[in-house]
């Protein structure tokens, strides 16, 4: 009987395993009840901006500690808004302690990056930065 089990069935379930695990870990930190992606998204439906965060730009907000305000949201949807009129692409958003790239065209957060991590950095892909 042991002899009849497919290979194929168990690292599928051990990759649904380790999927689980992961989303776990990213959605709610020990001792709450509310996941970060859940703050996040409630801040810009909030909001009203139309900017999204792409799943990417989650984790890196999350990693390492940046909070995004609602004023932060509203400065970052003029800073989109001025790089649109300019024919801007994807931009660096720079603000006090953190910056994020951001695809104009498709109003979403590709990445962001604290203050201590841009030191000696090279920002490729971007065709514009705005002081946000």
């Amino acid at each position: 009987m042991v002899n009849n089990v497919n290979n194929s069935q168990i690292q599928k379930l051990s990759q649904l395993q380790e999927a689980q695990k992961r989303q776990q870990s990213i959605t709610a930190r020990p001792g709450t009840t509310t996941s970060f992606r859940e703050i996040l998204e409630n801040k810009v439906a909030q909001s009203d901006l139309g900017i999204r965060f792409s799943s990417h730009a989650e984790k890196r907000l999350q990693s390492r500690d940046i909070e995004i305000t609602p004023q932060h949201l509203q400065r970052l949807q003029a800073a989109v808004e001025k790089a649109r009129a300019k024919g801007a692409k994807e931009t660096l958003m720079i603000f006090e302690n953190f910056s994020l790239i951001v695809s104009v065209k498709n109003n979403t957060v590709i990445t962001a990056v604290d203050s201590s991590s841009m030191k000696e950095n090279v920002f490729t892909n971007i065709d514009s930065a705005v002081f946000a």
